[in-house]
C-alpha cells in the first residue's frame, strides 16, 4: 500500500517566555484541514497535521519532509515562521510553501516587495484560506510542479513569476455558510490541544465586521459581510468543548459579538454549557461597536462571564472620521457602563494613542470622559502599524505625516533548534510615534498619563474613593489630572518609578528594523535577556507590577493627599468630617489591595464607619460613622487562592511574571474579600475576566 505524503499546516506561537503567545488552540488551521480533507479530490494521497509549537513543527517536518507546508502569518509570528521556512525551503528546495494570514500588505508594490524579500515562500493567500488552500493542494497533486501551480491562477493567490508580482483577484472567494466547514472539534482534529489547558480554546459564530477602521486588518471592503454558523452548529461544537476540555477560559473569535440578532441565541447555547458543564467560566471577545441593548442583553443572558467592551479607540469626531470608525456616542457609553455595571459584569474600554489627527489633548480627553463614565477598565494602546490594515500603506503614512519606530513584541522570541542549527527570533513590531498633530514629545508625555491611569484607576483600584467623591459632585477626571500634574511631588518611590517608566518607554525604541532583527540574531545571550524579562517587557505593566508588589501604600497615600485637597477647597466646612472618614477609607481600601498575590495573607482591623452598608451599596451612599467598631477581615477566598496560584505557576512571581499576570487579570481577584461578624459580603462586581491585550479589536 503506497504511504501517503505529508501535509503540514501551522500557526505557530513563540515559547520563548515560558508560555504562549498568544495561547489559542489553532481553530483557524483547524478549519483548513477539515475543509481539504473533506472536498479534496486526491485525499487518498496524503495525511494533514496541525501544529502551534515551534519545536514539534521543526522536528516534524525535518523527519516527515511534507510535500506541502503551510504557515498562518500574524503579527506574533511573521519572523519566526520566515526563520523556519527557509531553513526548510533549503533543506528540501521541492516543498511547496504557502504562507497566509491577514499580516500581509494592501498595495501590490508592498506585497511584491514582501514576496521578493522572502524568495522561500512560493504563494501568499490572501482572504480566507479554506477552498484556496484546497485548490492549491489539488493543483499540487495534478501537476506535481511548484512553477506550474504558481500559474494556476488560484483565486487569492499571490506569488512571484519572470521576477514579476503574479496575482488573480486581491482575495480569496470567502465561505458564505460557515456550517460548510467541518467542524475540526468534531472531527477531533484540534483533541491534542484541548488537552492543553494553558490554550483557550477557540470558536465562532460570524465571520466578517460591517466597520472599516483603518487601523485593523479586518477593515478591508472585502470583508464586511458577515457570515454565519447555525446555532446548532455552534452548539454542538461548544458540547464538544465542554466534555474535553478541563480549563476555565473561552475566546470567541467574533469581531462584534452581541450586535446581531442571532447572538442572543448563541448566548442562550453558552449559558446552557455552562449551565451543564460549568463551563465556560469566563469569556474573552470583542463586543458589537453598536446595538448596545442587544449586548446588554447578551451579557445578562451569560450572567457576568463575558465582559462589556466600548472599545471607542477615540472619542475625537475628527479622528474618528480619519480613521472610518462609527462609535456609540457617548450618552450611549454612558448608559452601557451603567448597565453592564448593574449586571456584574466588568466594563473595559480600547483607546489608541497616535491615530491620524490624534493630539494630547484629544486622547487624554478620551481618556478621561471614559473614567467619568466608570468604566472598569481603560486599556491605552499604542497605534500598532499592521502590514494587513490601510494605516500600514505607504499612502497612509504618507498622508498623516506618521513617523514610526520598532521594538520587539513582548513575549514573542525564542530559541529554537533546526538540527545542528539555533534558529534566533523574535517579532519585531512597528508603532507610530508622531503624526501632523502629534510630536513626540506629546506620545511621550501621553505613554507617562497612560501610567498614571494604571497606577491610579485602573483594576477598581480606587473605586471607594471616587464613588465617596461623586457625593461632593467631584469626577475622577478631576482627581487624575491632579496626580498627573503632581506625579513628581509625591512618595521618592513614585517619583522614581515614573522616571524609569519615561525611561524605558524611550529607550524600548528603535529607529530601524533592521537593527532590531540584526541585535536579537547576533548572539543569543540577547534572547535569554528577553526571556528572563531584562530586555523587552511590556513596560507599563512592568511598572505597575511593581506598584502592585510594593507601592499600593504609595498610590493610597498620594491619591487620599489630592482629595483631600480638593475637597479642602470645594466643601471647606465639611472638610474635618471628610478627613476623618478618608483616614478609614484609606486604610480599608490599602488592605483589600495590597500585594494581592501574597494570597494567604490576612489581615483584621477595626473601624468606626459602617463599611458593610457601604459595600452594599458598592459605595454609593454617604458614610455612617458607628458607636462602636466593627472588626473587618481581609482575605483571599479559596477561588482566589487557585486562580492567583495558578497565574503565579504559569508566569511567575517576579515583576515581570506579576506584569504578565495584570495584562491578562481583571475584576475582584485583584481585591481581598471582606468579613464582617454577619458573613462575607458578596458585591456586585465580577470575579475573575481576561480580555486581549491586542492593540486593535481582535488579533
Amino acid at each position: 500500500m503506497k504511504q501517503k505524503e505529508s501535509i503540514l499546516i501551522c500557526d505557530l506561537t513563540h515559547t520563548g517566555s515560558k508560555s504562549y503567545s498568544p495561547n489559542l488552540i489553532p481553530y483557524p488551521i483547524g478549519c483548513i484541514k477539515s475543509y481539504c480533507l473533506e472536498y479534496s479530490k486526491f485525499t487518498s494521497e496524503f495525511e494533514i497535521e496541525i501544529f502551534k509549537d515551534p519545536q514539534e513543527f521543526i522536528d516534524a517536518a525535518i523527519k516527515r519532509k511534507p510535500a506541502i507546508i503551510g504557515f498562518g502569518n500574524y503579527v506574533w509570528n511573521l519572523e519566526l515562521s520566515t526563520d523556519i521556512a527557509q531553513e526548510l525551503k533549503s533543506m528540501n528546495p521541492e516543498t511547496l510553501i504557502i504562507f497566509g494570514g491577514p499580516n500581509f500588505p494592501l498595495e501590490n508594490t508592498k506585497r511584491e516587495e514582501w514576496l521578493k524579500e522572502r524568495p522561500f515562500v512560493d504563494i501568499y493567500v490572501a482572504g480566507d484560506g479554506e477552498e484556496t488552500f484546497t485548490k492549491i493542494v489539488d493543483s499540487w497533486y495534478k501537476l506535481k510542479n511548484i512553477e506550474k501551480v504558481k500559474r494556476e491562477n488560484i483565486s487569492g493567490c499571490y506569488s512571484i513569476i519572470d521576477e514579476k508580482l503574479h496575482k488573480n483577484q486581491e482575495f480569496s472567494p470567502r465561505i458564505q455558510d460557515l456550517d460548510k466547514i467541518p467542524s475540526p472539534y468534531l472531527e477531533g482534529y484540534l483533541d491534542r490541544f484541548l488537552k492543553n489547558t494553558r490554550l483557550s480554546p477557540l470558536i465562532e459564530s460570524n465571520r466578517g465586521c460591517p466597520f472599516t477602521c483603518t487601523f485593523c486588518v479586518d477593515g478591508s471592503t472585502s470583508r464586511t459581510k458577515v457570515f454565519q454558523k447555525s446555532v446548532s452548529r455552534f452548539e454542538q461544537e461548544m458540547e464538544y468543548i465542554a466534555t474535553h476540555y478541563e480549563g476555565k477560559m473561552l475566546t470567541i473569535a467574533d469581531l462584534n459579538f452581541g450586535m446581531f440578532s442571532k447572538d442572543i441565541d448563541i448566548s442562550k447555547s453558552i449559558a446552557k454549557m455552562k449551565e451543564k458543564y460549568d463551563y465556560p467560566y469566563y469569556i474573552q471577545v470583542s463586543a458589537g461597536k453598536n446595538n448596545k441593548p442587544r449586548i446588554l442583553e447578551c451579557a445578562k443572558i451569560l450572567d457576568g462571564s463575558m465582559s462589556l467592551a466600548a472599545s471607542v479607540q477615540s472619542l475625537d469626531k475628527e479622528v474618528l472620521e480619519k480613521v472610518k470608525r462609527n462609535n456609540i456616542s457617548e450618552q450611549q457609553l454612558l448608559e452601557m457602563t451603567k448597565s453592564g455595571n448593574e449586571l456584574g459584569s466588568n466594563t473595559y474600554s480600547e483607546v489608541i494613542l497616535a491615530l491620524p489627527g490624534d493630539s494630547k489633548e484629544k486622547h487624554m480627553k478620551t481618556v478621561l470622559t471614559l473614567a467619568d463614565s466608570e468604566i472598569n477598565i481603560i486599556s491605552m494602546y499604542q497605534c500598532m502599524i499592521l502590514e494587513g490594515s490601510e494605516l500600514g500603506s505607504n499612502f497612509s503614512k504618507k498622508s498623516w505625516n506618521m513617523q514610526t519606530k520598532f521594538r520587539v513584541l513582548p513575549r514573542c522570541f525564542g530559541i529554537y533548534n533546526f538540527g545542528d542549527k539555533e534558529i534566533l527570533s523574535a517579532e519585531i513590531e512597528e508603532i507610530c510615534v508622531s503624526t501632523a498633530t502629534l510630536p513626540i514629545e506629546d506620545y511621550y508625555e501621553s505613554r507617562s498619563f497612560a501610567l498614571t491611569i494604571g497606577l491610579f484607576y485602573q483594576d477598581r483600584i480606587l473605586l471607594e474613593l471616587y464613588q465617596y467623591l461623586k457625593n461632593f459632585d467631584i469626577l475622577p477626571s478631576e482627581l487624575l489630572q491632579i496626580l498627573h500634574k503632581n506625579r513628581m511631588s509625591y512618595s521618592n518611590e513614585i517619583k522614581e518609578l515614573y522616571r524609569s517608566f519615561d525611561y524605558d518607554t524611550k529607550h524600548e525604541l528603535w529607529d530601524n528594523k533592521e537593527d532590531v532583527r540584526k541585535i536579537v540574531k547576533k548572539d543569543k545571550k540577547v534572547l535569554e535577556r528577553y526571556a528572563k524579562g531584562e530586555l523587552g517587557v511590556n513596560v507599563l505593566f512592568k511598572h505597575r507590577a511593581i506598584v502592585a508588589l510594593e507601592l499600593i501604600k504609595d498610590i493610597h497615600d498620594a491619591a487620599f493627599l489630592a482629595a483631600l485637597e480638593i475637597l479642602k477647597e470645594r466643601v471647606p466646612q465639611e472638610f474635618q468630617k471628610c478627613k476623618e472618614f478618608l483616614e478609614e477609607l484609606k486604610m480599608f481600601s490599602y488592605l483589600r489591595k495590597t500585594n494581592v498575590f501574597d494570597y494567604e495573607q490576612k489581615f483584621t482591623h477595626a473601624f468606626l464607619y459602617d463599611f458593610e452598608k457601604l459595600i452594599g451599596s458598592n459605595f454609593n451612599e454617604y458614610p455612617i460613622k458607628l458607636e462602636n467598631t466593627i472588626e473587618i477581615q481581609f482575605f483571599a477566598d479559596q477561588k482566589q487562592k487557585i486562580m492567583i496560584k495558578e497565574k503565579i505557576e504559569e508566569n511567575g512571581s517576579d515583576v515581570n511574571g506579576i506584569g504578565k499576570i495584570l495584562s491578562k487579570m481583571l475584576g475582584n481577584m485583584l481585591q481581598r474579600k471582606v468579613k464582617f461578624k454577619s458573613g462575607i459580603m458578596k458585591e456586585n462586581i465580577l470575579e475573575n475576566m481576561e480580555i486581549s491585550t491586542s492593540p486593535g479589536e481582535f488579533v
